[in-house]
């Protein structure tokens, strides 16, 4: 399900709905080397998320000038994450923990309509290489732009089990450069018989509203003289 806001013929938002998103754990205690003891909620809202308040691990509040420790920090959770608490979806063959990410503690602010949202900001960490344990320089990541569709619907469905959002609530959440999508949860998924049931979870039904704009239009080509057609990759640039 998915639709858009035009005007003047230009699409101003597009917004879909996701698949049923639910929350496998909360309050798990992971120990993370070098680093001690972090709780985390694990959720799925299109992918493993490992949820973790940003105040609880002295990040808040997010921001880019944090980017390279909220990458270090935020890998080396979901990994001890994934190998402490593994999960796999109930209906799909999909593991996890395999993302993360912090939030900070929502607020409410007044919409333009007078009624009451929620707000939040958010910092997303993204693998972008094996991490080894015993190689510190391995200990990095890299971070979303946008404040993540599947990380919002994650994001929501441990709100509403926490009694933070309401069914019909919308959820602003800002990504760590400002940029804004914004929730909603249309429904909860209670009945064994709903097609869109998850066995044994409570889930939701969220949907996301947000835009893009077109930075650039471009061709790419091979020289087949050029030495490196596969492409190169160099350290790590945070």
């Amino acid at each position: 399900h998915k639709g858009a806001q035009c005007s003047n013929g230009k699409a101003k938002s597009i917004a879909f709905r996701n698949e049923p998103s639910f929350v496998e754990a909360l309050d798990v205690s992971i120990d993370v080397p070098t680093f001690g003891k972090v709780v985390v909620d694990i959720a799925y809202g299109g992918m493993w998320y490992a949820v973790v308040d940003a105040n609880s691990v002295g990040l808040a509040p997010l921001c880019p000038t944090k980017a390279r420790e909220i990458c270090k920090l935020g890998q080396m959770i979901k990994i001890a994450t994934k190998e402490q608490h593994p999960v796999q979806h109930p209906k799909i063959d999909y593991p996890g923990v395999d993302i993360l990410v912090f939030r900070e503690k929502p607020a409410t602010a007044e919409a333009g309509d007078g009624s009451h949202c929620r707000h939040g900001r958010n910092a997303v960490v993204m693998t972008n290489q094996e991490l080894d344990w015993n190689d510190p320089s391995t200990w990095t990541a890299m971070l979303d732009r946008s404040p993540c569709g599947t990380g919002t619907c994650a994001v929501m469905a441990v709100m509403h089990a926490r009694g933070e959002l309401r069914i019909g609530q919308p959820f602003v959440h800002e990504s760590i450069i400002g940029s804004t999508f914004t929730g909603v949860l249309i429904r909860e998924v209670l009945d064994d018989d709903d097609e869109y049931a998850i066995p044994g979870r409570k889930a939701v039904i969220p949907e996301i509203t947000g835009s893009a704009h077109i930075t650039q239009f471009s061709k790419v080509v091979v020289d087949p003289d050029d030495p490196f057609p596969n492409g190169f990759r160099v350290g790590d640039i945070w």
